[in-house]
């Protein structure tokens, strides 16, 4: 392609002023970014959550910690013992020490830590899930005054979740099963309504596969070594997003396990309301499409308790009747107490059969269980929702839809509610407790806090920090044009303050004000493609920002309006940026990833929002071709409500009106596409539309990747890879020395031949008209 030569004059002049820009300061490479020490447990500051890191006798607590190591491509990871001793706190001493480290050859999902779940037994020991050996995650026991692992389990396929007795002598877990599309014999497949990626790549890869579990019990012999495991049930499939959780009576002859009843659900969901309003929010499949003929299944369903006798691996009900535990997150919720050594199970959050008397259909209960007879009782009905039920000294204590309740026994063993008065229940509390503290510009650290509020600091796990060479984060507010408050958090490099008219990045997903700021959003783990505070270094401000305004929000159902108040965010978070005299209106970058990659694709497509250069890091998007791949799951209704409709029919106007792919002549942006894992799908069609155009396009296949970068090389391709990409669209700057793994003099050099390129393609269309779309035109 012969371009004009005004188009390669342009993209010359504009290099040559923008890399005469603001000059770097003093911030963390890529590298140091990568390598920072973060917390694997505990991942909340909840005082509950962190109570339980405390050993039962309250003398010591654990923590988990992972530092990735670029040089061996490898996470290393410790159990830490730090010391509660009172004596020592009391005149500022602190001890820690490292009970348990370990490598990880394999650990490419940063959400799936290779070392996790780990909790108490005892005093003396701890056990966790790991994913030690072979990459096939087991249960373990460790030790922690002889530092003796024992593996627990031994499966061909990963232990999802797992439950020990009190004395350690019985295991109860979840395995998943192989569910390969291509069964043993045959030769052909026959897709149904299978995904495209479960059928073409879930042949080997357990990842891929319509993912299936089974139950199982293990008896263990006093040397720790494990029998033959028994299977409690039949194989069933993944439901709600989560894995399925297990639990085991402390006496360890009765095990509560969750039960999907996806053949049940559309009828409970016309019976019972919360049901119903599950249905209609999370699974419109099971409305929409009855027969499964299209929705596969991957469908919502759904959820009861049941009990497992395990000596003799029976099965018996408790209540026939659904659950009121949301998808994803909380099927993870704590709903399960057992009482009196395991007697009796407290079992919250459950409805009622409908002839049970009294029972509401529109509400959940909390009901005593006694395995043994097989018999039940109603303690208390609930307002709302359950969120965790937690024991006390002197009976439980629940959390009902951000009501607190407590409970405790009464006389003859009937259970009594305390009036609401008390509050919540008055535990002796021990005289140091554990906390943590950071803030926007301090990383998280374990701290012990005493009488008088007097604090000892317990970790230091990151001493290179300093918030005087990493950059300083402030909360910054705005408003957009329908009035509607927004909340971000403005980096500014060092020495940038009598600087003016910077490059701004926007880092999309969340925004915490009260958590450390590091790389990606502060509000939950995304390690992907934000680079944070690395790209201080290169002497750019970067505004993290949420998806979602703090006040005036649109109800999430409104696909339609969300993007729309995405989008009037950035542009009013642009124009007061720029009226303040920080930000040059023409040097302006925005990454977005998962939700929000999509947010962004629609804000540089449908927008006038004056955007140079835009990241979508493993992106969703409601186009055609996703629509298409995406068959056999649930995405299908959030496209299309996204694109005001289906692309069919009297709606595919609309469609075609709406879906970024079809639109993509209205791309003024460099787009740079990063895609993690098999298959690619989301954005292919966008990338390869502006290819097409000529417009400057690049997307990046990490193989081996997941949604959440884990492994170290990865995550430097993709930070440093977003560094440069906007570095040199943003400054007109290329880097010169070889960081990235493979990469070589050569390879950079030719990286920087097809930006070039790209530079010049862009001046040619930047000199086109905008779009009709752009322009109010159809």
């Amino acid at each position: 392609m012969r371009l004009p030569l005004i188009a390669l004059l342009s993209a010359s002049l504009w290099a040559a002023s923008a890399a005469s820009a603001a000059q770097p300061g003093a911030a963390p490479t890529v590298r140091d970014v990568v390598e920072f020490t973060r917390l694997v447990q505990p991942q909340s500051a909840d005082p509950e959550v962190l109570q339980k890191l405390v050993s039962p006798n309250g003398r010591q607590a654990f923590i988990v910690t992972r530092q990735a190591d670029v040089a061996t491509d490898r996470n290393h990871y410790e159990i830490q013992l730090l010391s509660l001793n009172a004596e020592r706190l009391a005149v500022g001493q602190s001890s820690v020490e490292t009970v348990f480290r370990f490598d990880a050859d394999q650990d490419p999902n940063y959400a799936d830590s290779a070392v996790q779940h780990v909790r108490w037994v005892d005093d003396r020991t701890l056990v966790f899930s790991g994913r030690l050996k072979d990459g096939v995650r087991q249960a373990y026991r460790l030790d922690v005054a002889s530092q003796a692992l024992t593996q627990l389990t031994h499966e061909a396929t990963p232990v999802v979740s797992f439950a020990l007795s009190h004395d350690m002598r019985r295991i109860v877990y979840a395995a998943q099963v192989p569910n390969p599309p291509m069964k043993e014999g045959e030769r052909s497949i026959v897709y149904g309504n299978q995904t495209f990626w479960m059928v073409k790549w879930g042949q080997q890869r357990l990842i891929s596969q319509l993912r299936m579990y089974r139950f199982y019990v293990v008896d263990i012999d006093a040397a720790g070594a494990s029998g033959a495991p028994r299977p409690l049930g039949e194989p069933f499939l993944e439901a709600n997003a989560a894995s399925p959780v297990v639990d085991i009576s402390p006496d360890g002859r009765w095990a509560v396990l969750p039960r999907y009843e996806r053949a049940r659900t559309l009828a409970w969901s016309q019976q019972y309301p919360m049901l119903g309003e599950f249905v209609a929010r999370f699974s419109m499949a099971t409305k929409e499409d009855p027969l499964h003929y299209f929705s596969g299944s991957l469908v919502r369903t759904a959820r009861r308790m049941v009990a497992w006798r395990l000596d003799d691996a029976r099965e018996q009900t408790i209540v026939d009747a659904p659950d009121d535990a949301l998808p994803a997150g909380g099927q993870f919720r704590q709903d399960r107490l057992w009482m009196d050594h395991g007697s009796s199970l407290v079992l919250a959050g459950t409805q009622l059969p409908l002839a049970h008397k009294g029972a509401s259909a529109a509400s959940s209960y909390v009901i005593e269980y006694w395995p043994d007879a097989d018999r039940w009782a109603v303690v208390a009905k609930l307002t709302g929702r359950l969120s965790k039920i937690f024991a006390s000294a002197d009976g439980f204590e629940l959390v009902d839809e951000g009501d607190h309740r407590r409970f405790a026994r009464a006389a003859g063993g009937a259970w009594q509610e305390l009036p609401a008065s008390t509050g919540k229940a008055e535990h002796p509390q021990p005289p140091w407790t554990l906390r943590i503290q950071q803030a926007l510009n301090q990383p998280p650290d374990l701290v012990a806090q005493g009488p008088g509020g007097r604090t000892v600091r317990l970790t230091t796990l990151n001493p290179q920090f300093n918030a005087g060479t990493w950059g300083t984060m402030k909360s910054y507010a705005w408003r957009d044009a329908k009035g509607r408050s927004w909340l971000g958090g403005l980096m500014v490099p060092q020495g940038s303050e009598d600087r003016s008219k910077l490059p701004l990045i926007i880092q999309t997903y969340d925004y915490e004000p009260d958590k450390f700021y590091l790389d990606g959003p502060n509000g939950g783990d995304a390690p992907s493609a934000f680079a944070g505070r690395a790209f201080m270094k290169e002497g750019m401000l970067v505004l993290g920002m949420g998806f979602r305004p703090v006040s005036g929000a649109e109800p999430p159902t409104d696909k339609v309006m969300r993007l729309r108040q995405f989008q009037d965010g950035v542009r009013a978070a642009v124009a007061a940026l720029v009226k303040e005299g920080r930000v040059d209106p023409d040097r302006i970058g925005i990454i977005g990833w998962s939700t929000t990659g999509e947010q962004v694709l629609n804000l540089v497509t449908f927008t006038d929002v004056p955007i140079r250069a835009a990241t979508s890091a493993d992106g969703d998007v409601s186009s055609l071709f996703a629509y298409s791949i995406a068959y056999g799951a649930e995405f299908w209704q959030h496209m299309e409500a996204t694109n005001h409709g289906a692309p069919f029919g009297p709606t595919r106007a609309e469609w075609i009106r709406n879906d970024p792919s079809m639109n993509t002549e209205c791309v003024r942006a460099a787009m740079r596409f990063e895609a993690y894992g098999v298959p690619v799908y989301g954005n292919y069609d966008v990338y390869t539309l502006l290819r097409r155009q000529y417009k400057p396009a690049e997307m990046v296949f990490v193989p081996g990747g997941y949604h959440m970068l884990s492994t170290p090389s990865e995550r430097m391709i993709s930070l440093q890879g977003n560094v440069d990409w906007f570095r040199f669209w943003l400054k007109g700057e290329k880097r010169n020395v070889p960081m990235l793994a493979g990469e070589t003099t050569a390879s950079l050099r030719a990286q920087y031949d097809a930006w070039d390129q790209m530079a010049a393609m862009k001046s040619a269309n930047d000199l086109k008209p905008p779009c009709a779309r752009i322009t109010g035109g159809a």
